[in-house]
């Protein structure tokens, strides 16, 4: 196994940005200038990933009100209101979509998902976008008569939005899935029937574009449920270290595993050597392809100093892996 480091989602935001937003949202100052401060923000970024021998770039999502956002905004049939919900168990909010009619893709600007104008030309671009299934678990139907044609329209569109985005050079794409694993407000665990239409989503939001892909779980114990993801149509299948016990895993698969082993609701900053040992202890339990070192979710939960340190600490992290083999 040869780890490489990828960061994903949105990433937090500088004290500057964050002053900036709330002075625009006071009136107190103009547009410009908080899009130069995205700017600013998105090219610090780029930077800690080229010194720190990432391959493939994020470019942070600075603009992203939330992770739901840009797709909302670029649907038909979808529309937000006032009403704000609670990102999993973070001290974060999100607007809840309501679909209140037939869901199609309207004309949207691939600047809204990513800045490939910043971006290295000479690197590969991943751009995180929740999947299907979790997409739909926290929206209001009030369209759709049964969850297998609301998966299915989701599906479609996300299918037409990353088709969009791969033709302006976008070569990775992260299909986020908590909800497969996080379900407090469920009573029972995922059922079969609802599993499977999770997965023909999925399969369906993928099928037939010639891009990487990889679907990642968070906030939950993924043991019961890798098995099926890894059948799906891709090339990594990622999942949260911090609430899945690896020494109950014994995995054997061809595809690649993406470790979410730096914590991202946690403000200590995990050590390289701490990141490159576990992983060696966890990669006993598995036999796969390459495995990806990454955080187990957005860091946008925590200071931009301390994200800064864990990204640094993930690709040092790679390097005593290979040395320690």
């Amino acid at each position: 196994m040869s780890p490489k480091a990828q960061l994903s989602g949105i990433y937090p935001r500088s004290e500057q940005l964050i002053e900036l937003t709330r002075s625009y949202d006071r009136a107190k100052t103009d547009l410009d200038s908080v899009r130069k401060q995205i700017e600013q923000d998105t090219l610090e970024l780029i930077r800690l990933q080229d010194d720190s021998g990432f391959e493939t770039f994020s470019d942070g999502a600075f603009a992203w009100q939330d992770q739901l956002r840009p797709i909302v905004e670029s649907l038909e049939g979808v529309t937000t209101g006032t009403r704000y919900d609670r990102w999993f168990d973070t001290n974060t909010f999100y607007k809840k979509p309501t679909i209140a009619g037939k869901i199609g893709v309207r004309a949207f600007e691939p600047k809204n998902f990513i800045r490939t104008d910043l971006l290295p030309r000479t690197k590969g671009w991943k751009v995180a976008l929740p999947g299907p299934y979790t997409f739909s678990e926290l929206s209001e139907n009030l369209h759709y008569t049964s969850q297998s044609d609301l998966l299915s329209a989701i599906a479609s569109a996300e299918h037409e939005i990353i088709k969009r985005l791969k033709d302006v050079g976008v070569s990775r794409f992260q299909l986020s899935e908590p909800c497969l694993v996080y379900r407090p407000y469920r009573e029972q665990a995922l059922g079969k029937p609802e599993l499977d239409n999770a997965l023909a989503a999925i399969q369906k939001t993928v099928e037939g574009i010639q891009a990487k892909f990889s679907v990642h779980t968070y906030f939950g114990d993924a043991t019961t449920i890798l098995p099926n993801l890894l059948k799906l149509p891709i090339d990594t299948v990622g999942f949260d270290l911090f609430e899945t016990d690896y020494s109950q895993l014994k995995l054997e698969t061809t595809k690649k595993l993406a470790l979410g082993i730096i914590d991202g609701r946690e403000s200590n900053a995990e050590s390289p050597k701490w990141i490159a040992e576990t992983a060696t202890r966890v990669s006993k339990h598995l036999t796969s392809g390459d495995i990806v070192l990454a955080p187990n979710s957005d860091l946008k939960f925590v200071p931009r100093k301390v994200a800064d340190v864990k990204a640094r600490a993930l690709a040092e992290a790679t390097r005593l892996f290979e040395e320690g083999r």
